[in-house]
């Protein structure tokens, strides 16, 4: 078999604007394009489970992993659990949405419901933004 002319009339085409380079986008944008995109792969496993009985978690797992860590290098830990919460997390078994319980010294506390990846980048800005705030205090 001679493998020297392996891909060498293989063409790719761009699919449509859901595909430009990131290049092109803020990091607000790739950072909802990599939830949302997130959010539907999760969605579609339970989806497969819970239609057809077949779990494929174990094979995903190993890719769920690179992505968490490429979330930590990129956002560090804690938004990166918020992150993670998000996807996974803020369903009950009855499909309703979790808050999440925001505690400010000082402040009462506050629920916060996030029901897109824009609200989820959103509230990480506010966090971030209270965080410097806080040490800039101290």
């Amino acid at each position: 078999m001679d493998l020297n002319n392996f891909g060498k009339n293989l063409q790719f085409n761009r699919r449509g604007e859901s595909d430009k380079l990131t290049e092109d986008l803020s990091d607000k944008e790739v950072f909802v394009r990599i939830v949302e995109r997130l959010d539907k792969c999760w969605t579609d496993s339970n989806g497969l489970y819970e239609n057809f009985k077949i779990s494929i978690l174990e094979y995903e797992e190993g890719y769920y992993q690179v992505i968490e860590d490429l979330l930590i290098v990129n956002y560090g830990p804690w938004k990166t659990e918020l992150i993670l919460w998000y996807i996974f997390g803020r369903f009950d078994t009855d499909g309703n949405l979790y808050p999440l319980l925001v505690q400010t010294k000082g402040k009462e506390d506050e629920e916060v419901f996030l029901k897109t990846p824009t609200q989820l980048w959103n509230f990480l800005d506010r966090l971030e933004k209270q965080k410097r705030k806080d040490e800039e205090q101290k």
